[in-house]
């Protein structure tokens, strides 16, 4: 029986492994390119939630449209319709990637601002710290438009896959009227891997606290998850 020349047999094995043909290999995963969850955008449903605490909850808002600034109010747990920014109340605001807050120089009449804990678990942040130091939003001369420092840069870019994926990063948000939040980022994709869905994870203290202590009974499943 004739063996098969050496250059024949890389020459099948090559293309078997592009191809993904009937040779029954696989071409190995890339552990360099990120995975990315995708979400549906949780309908606007805004209703008063009072002096309790709320979540953990998912939210997905779709801030796919790169004029439009979606707006969402802890107190309300939601996207509200916001038709002045400096009059309305709402706390995060979300276009494309970019989040800004209700204060500094988004609105100086707002209370808003950040506090980012880099690499801590979620449900291990019962508390706003004492000596916390919030960070509201500001303007310089090279960026006219407003932004936080803190939440800037919430995610990682792999040039690779071109994806946005979430750093592990959770951040404490003092509210436009001076309550508290924690929040991290879940995902930057909707349905069918579209950039624009920012999901994240939240819990809010509505009686004014600095407690965020939430049980897991108390989760709620607002976003549906694809």
């Amino acid at each position: 029986m004739q063996r098969a020349k050496p250059w024949l047999t890389i020459g099948l094995y090559t293309v078997c492994w592009l191809l993904l043909a009937s040779c029954g290999q696989q071409a190995p995963t890339d552990p360099s390119v990120p995975s990315v969850s995708n979400f549906l955008p949780t309908p606007f449903k805004p209703q008063e939630v009072g002096a309790r605490l709320v979540g953990p909850t998912v939210y997905t808002v779709d801030a796919r449209d790169q004029e439009l600034w979606m707006y969402f109010d802890f107190s309300r747990a939601s996207l509200v319709a916001v038709q002045n920014p400096k009059t309305d109340d709402w706390d995060l605001a979300f276009r494309r990637h970019v989040v800004r807050t209700n204060g500094g120089d988004t609105n100086p009449a707002g209370q808003g601002a950040l506090l980012g804990v880099p690499d801590k678990d979620f449900a291990a942040i019962t508390q706003v710290p004492a000596d916390a130091v919030f960070v509201s939003d500001v303007r310089t001369k090279k960026r006219l438009n407003a932004y936080n420092p803190t939440i800037q840069k919430w995610y990682n870019y792999s040039y690779t896959a071109n994806l946005l994926t979430p750093k592990p990063m959770v951040y404490i948000v003092r509210t436009q009227d001076g309550k508290y939040a924690k929040i991290r980022f879940l995902s930057y994709y909707c349905k069918g891997s579209e950039a624009g869905c920012m999901t994240f994870e939240y819990v809010y203290q509505g009686d004014g606290s600095t407690s965020l202590a939430a049980s897991s009974a108390q989760v709620s499943h607002h976003a549906e998850k694809r």
